[in-house]
């Protein structure tokens, strides 16, 4: 598809089938005119930057608007519509210094009151998923100079990251909204609203008076396309631009000469949760063997075809938290099966959950690898997969009965969430170790080399209890019409503006 005008785009997700109206394959007269269609493998739950996290909104979210920092998108952060911050020694106080001159689309001046408005809202609002990923912040407000001062519960090293995450909202548009301001969002970001189709897309156009860089492509479709397969088809067919694809896919989309892919390393690591409860799994000594049996180098290199990295930790390298050295487990599966055979294993089945669909890349493959070889060191495995609404309701639910193949990609680009999550209290940590919670918290107030080795310790406990099982860290893998020049962010979410026009 090269460099064409916006048109309607009409996608039948169900079954697999995209379908698209094009105005033409002529060339524009100017980057001006160009458009760009990029699948989404999930339509997020929902759109509104107060009430709703998830990746799949802040693939909308960036597009539509900023927070006070912005999360690059090698992970580093930068200024956003703030310029500067600082923080108290004790890391409970983060004061940040606005950016002067920014409008929203609207046309409305952003002022301190808009960032207070929108973090107070977020507070106020028990159904909003925003409220419990800020729940350290005790108060907001401005001071004299205008800036805008976060007074925390607690210490929080990665609070510049978090805000970057919070899409700032204009007071007044948003409680006159009424709770209907999804349907006609206004922000500060590089692209404004234009329209949303439930199940089908989600359009948006340049913002001319944007802060910052002007983006090259004029008009952007986020398509909601959860097939793998038919994403793979919509690049090669042209009715895509760009969409994610699965490692097994790769050869295929390398042998078209018309098409382009892009991997690069990313922030999700893919494990295996354990619930204790489940009998088996209440013995040590079965998790032990669970760890020892997989086989990180065969499901890489082979299965996922060298598009992801054996790891041992819960965090992806680029992600703060992730620990240099820390060692790769070695597969032993002979020490893993007289581990079995030397427990009170009675044949009992083990479950294990996975998301069929709309999740993790490859799952399914990746799930039935690892059930084969569980069951060879004698273990009784039986595979559940399900959609992944359905999944993830289960995983916020506390709900996982067994084993559960699962990836974690934290968007702020540090470690605080997914230990919080996974092995401190959240919704999916099954063991409750005081000695775990109480590192978690050691590391919030903790900087540099002083973090590190917490990390190094957090890491050392999850192997010792095997709460959980590290497995790899995936690449982001896309195919990409090459009219486009643009490359995958480490977090897996797009950043439109980022988006070229090939030359």
């Amino acid at each position: 598809m090269n460099r064409r005008r916006t048109s309607a785009i009409a996608l039948t997700i169900a079954g697999g089938l995209v379908l698209a109206g094009c105005a033409g394959d002529a060339e524009p007269t100017s980057a001006e005119e160009v458009s760009a269609v990029i699948a989404l493998p999930a339509e997020p739950p929902g759109t509104d930057p107060i009430m709703t996290r998830s990746v799949a909104a802040w693939n909308i979210y960036y597009a539509l608007y900023d927070g006070l920092t912005r999360i690059a998108s090698d992970g580093t952060i930068e200024p956003g519509l703030a310029t500067e911050w600082e923080s108290s020694a004790d890391l409970t106080t983060w004061t940040f210094v606005l950016r002067d001159g920014v409008v929203f689309h609207d046309g409305t001046a952003v002022t301190a009151d808009d960032i207070v408005a929108t973090y107070e809202t977020i507070l106020a609002s028990p159904e909003s998923t925003n409220r419990a990923a800020i729940s350290m912040l005790s108060t907001v407000e401005s001071d004299d100079a205008g800036r805008v001062v976060f007074t925390l519960n607690n210490a929080y090293a990665a609070w510049p990251s978090m805000v970057g995450t919070i899409g700032i909202v204009p007071a007044v548009a948003y409680a006159d909204a009424d709770g209907r301001f999804a349907e006609a969002p206004v922000g500060t970001g590089p692209y404004k609203f234009v329209s949303q189709s439930a199940g089908v897309d989600y359009v948006v156009t340049r913002n001319d008076e944007y802060w910052g860089d002007a983006p090259e492509v004029a008009d952007v479709t986020f398509a909601f396309v959860g097939a793998e397969d038919a994403r793979v088809t919509g690049v090669e067919s042209g009715t895509l631009d760009i969409a994610s694809i699965p490692a097994s896919q790769v050869p295929v989309v390398e042998a078209n000469p018309a098409v382009e892919v892009a991997t690069a390393p990313g922030n999700q690591v893919a494990f295996l949760g354990i619930n204790p409860a489940a009998a088996p799994l209440a013995d040590v000594q079965i998790r032990e063997a669970i760890a020892l049996a997989v086989d990180r180098d065969e499901l890489t290199a082979n299965l996922l075809g060298g598009l992801a990295t054996p790891t041992g930790q819960l965090l992806a390298e680029g992600v703060q938290g992730n620990v240099a050295d820390y060692p790769v487990p070695a597969a032993d599966l002979d020490a893993a099966a007289a581990l079995v055979a030397g427990s009170d294993y009675d044949g009992t089945p083990i479950t294990l959950q996975y998301a069929s669909s709309g999740g993790m890349s490859q799952a399914g493959d990746v799930a039935q690898a690892i059930a084969g070889t569980l069951t060879e060191i004698g273990l009784n495995i039986e595979l559940a997969g399900t959609d992944q609404a359905t999944f993830s309701l289960a995983l916020a639910d506390h709900a996982v009965s067994g084993l559960y193949l699962n990836g974690w990609a934290p968007s702020v680009m540090d470690g605080d969430v997914v230990v919080s999550q996974l092995l401190a209290g959240g919704p999916e940590d099954y063991f409750g170790t005081p000695e775990m919670v109480e590192l978690y918290s050691t590391q919030q107030a903790a900087v540099g080399e002083e973090r590190d080795d917490v990390y190094r310790d957090i890491w050392a406990l999850n192997d010792a209890n095997v709460q959980t099982v590290p497995l790899y860290a995936n690449n982001y893998t896309y195919a990409i019409d090459p009219s486009f020049d643009w490359s995958p962010a480490a977090d897996g979410i797009f950043r439109v503006q980022d988006i070229r026009v090939a030359d």
